[in-house]
């Protein structure tokens, strides 16, 4: 059976119907049939959803800290005897504000034009959990509502993003992120480097993993496994450090001579490196 029935009958058995606007199939939502027009979804199974991070699942296939759905939503959907589409009374809200895969969706929603038919690019990014505990699994949980012509249609959608088992690499992920971001003239290279740790390559690891940091003697610079037990992980998140700055130096405004702050997909290599048990390889 080709994948494209699969995903049809899958589809259909939770309520999915085929509709001009929606690329394959239309899922309702949820919700009183007169409404599910308002606001339909397309690109899924269902509205819940799990994946690993950098795994086919995941649209751009990076374990870079985001797992990127191949969801996309469709408003003043046509062809339902039960309900019928108007012009919507304003850009579909979707809460929790303040979550950003909701802040993606909300902004896709609002680009389109609530008179028409019309649906989103494909893809909204849910983000793992990542900080001084850990890279860990984040389920967001939304609600999106539109209103059109008195009727009002909400629906929820959950997406949760799972942490990928395979590190990254030191030598091809790692290393070049240091070298480019932190073996810099007057700070990680040279004879004399800062803190007393050589970022260059042939010296990185070494002069990282298992070592002492000078800041904070009771961290190691790499605690194998462990994020908060490591000084380096603190330094580039710019948290649990003191009074010292961010890494590198200057950050997160840039000024010379940093070239560039490190990227949030950069900090994820470097802590998920660190976590996945910091290997030399």
């Amino acid at each position: 059976m080709r994948l494209a029935t699969v995903v049809v009958i899958a589809a259909a058995a939770l309520g999915g119907r085929a509709r001009a606007q929606c690329p394959s199939v239309c899922l309702p939502g949820g919700g009183p049939a007169r409404t599910d027009c308002v606001i339909e979804w397309s690109g899924l199974p269902g509205m819940t959803a799990s994946c690993v991070d950098g795994t086919g699942c995941d649209q751009d296939g990076v374990a870079d800290g985001t797992c990127t759905f191949p969801l996309l939503a469709c408003i003043n959907v046509t062809g339902s005897a039960d309900c019928t589409p108007g012009t919507l009374a304003g850009p579909p809200t979707v809460k929790p504000a303040k979550a950003p895969a909701a802040q993606a969706l909300a902004s896709a929603l609002g680009a389109l034009d609530p008179a028409g038919h019309g649906c989103t690019a494909l893809g909204i990014a849910a983000p793992l959990k990542v900080g001084l505990p850990g890279i860990k699994t984040a389920t967001s949980r939304l609600k999106a509502t539109a209103v059109s012509g008195g009727l009002r249609d909400a629906d929820k959608l959950t997406l949760t993003c799972q942490p990928n088992p395979t590190p990254p690499s030191f030598s091809a992920a790692v290393l070049p992120i240091f070298s480019a971001k932190c073996a810099l003239p007057s700070c990680h290279s040279g004879p004399s480097p800062s803190g007393g740790q050589n970022l260059e390559p042939g010296h990185a690891y070494a002069e990282s993993v298992g070592v002492a940091s000078i800041n904070l003697p009771h961290l190691m610079r790499v605690q194998p496994g462990s994020i908060k037990k490591s000084y380096l992980a603190r330094k580039v998140l710019g948290q649990g450090i003191g009074p010292t700055s961010r890494m590198p130096q200057g950050c997160p405004a840039v000024i010379p001579p940093v070239p560039a702050c490190l990227t949030d997909a950069e900090v994820f290599t470097i802590l998920s490196w660190i976590q996945g048990g910091a290997a030399n390889n």
